[in-house]
């Protein structure tokens, strides 16, 4: 007995080495990051240069990076800087170590034009998502999230059935309703460019029932707008790309005033 006790603690032993021998043994390199990821991010810009005090603030952003396996990456997104909605197109480097860190040197577009920044994160699930945040220069908080898109070639068909709705982030005008923001819903999208939606919204500890619908778009790179009015008649787009195989989308409201993310998942 005692001689089978011992054997079998040897074996446990031994595939556990095999185990950790297997983990340690992941490498990575610029080559595995490539393809489409979606991303979006969050968080506060605090000390920016003077030509760009205006959108010190909350921020948000939602889009792709297409990077080529080779160091070079593309990103198309909408951010919002202190309530203020703007485009964003630009180019920009990374680098992945063995070890599947990974880094990127991004040149910001106007307003902040002569701003490089560089982000620092990690790569897991076989490359297919990546937590990162802002390192240089120190001028806010910004984590982001990136996970890879497999679906191409987006039509109306892929954004239908019912969504859970989880949106968070801050408010900046108009000033009676300014602060902090949280959404919890769920939304039905008929497939045809047309969704209704019900959900529980906090502004700003203020909670509101709130029922409301409208109609949506997605692109060939398979982004999802979505437009409708509020019930204080506030025009308010929601936009971003599907991830995956069509199962969450990643999003932000692209309305002046606003610097809000977050995600629609299938259910």
């Amino acid at each position: 007995m005692k001689r089978s006790h011992w054997m079998l603690a040897v074996a446990v032993l031994l595939v556990s080495g095999h185990v950790t021998g297997l983990r340690a043994d992941t490498t990575c390199s610029n080559a595995d990051y490539r393809g489409v990821y979606t991303y979006f991010s969050d968080g506060a810009f605090q000390d920016l240069p003077p030509q760009a005090a205006v959108l010190a603030g909350p921020f948000a952003q939602a889009g792709i990076l297409i990077p080529d396996g080779q160091g070079n990456v593309t990103l198309e997104a909408n951010a919002s800087y202190n309530g203020n909605i703007a485009p964003l197109f630009t180019e920009a480097t990374y680098s992945v170590t063995p070890d599947c860190l990974i880094s990127f040197t991004v040149p910001l577009p106007p307003p902040l034009v002569g701003v490089v920044t560089k982000f620092y994160g990690v790569l897991a699930d076989h490359a297919r998502q990546t937590a990162l945040m802002l390192t240089e220069p120190t001028v806010g908080v910004l984590p982001a999230q990136q996970y890879k898109q497999d679906i191409r070639f987006c039509g109306l068909g892929d954004f239908s059935g019912s969504w859970q709705i989880d949106m968070g982030g801050s408010i900046v005008a108009p000033k009676e309703r300014a602060g902090l923001f949280h959404r919890i819903g769920r939304l039905t999208a008929d497939g045809n460019g047309n969704f209704s939606a019900v959900s529980v919204a906090d502004y700003n500890n203020k909670f509101a029932s709130e029922d409301f619908s409208g109609t949506y778009t997605v692109n060939a790179k398979c982004f999802v707008s979505l437009q409708y009015k509020s019930s204080s008649g506030e025009d308010l787009t929601i936009v971003g790309p599907l991830a995956g195989r069509g199962e969450a989308a990643l999003v932000m409201v692209a309305s002046p005033g606003w610097a809000v993310k977050g995600w629609l998942r299938q259910q």
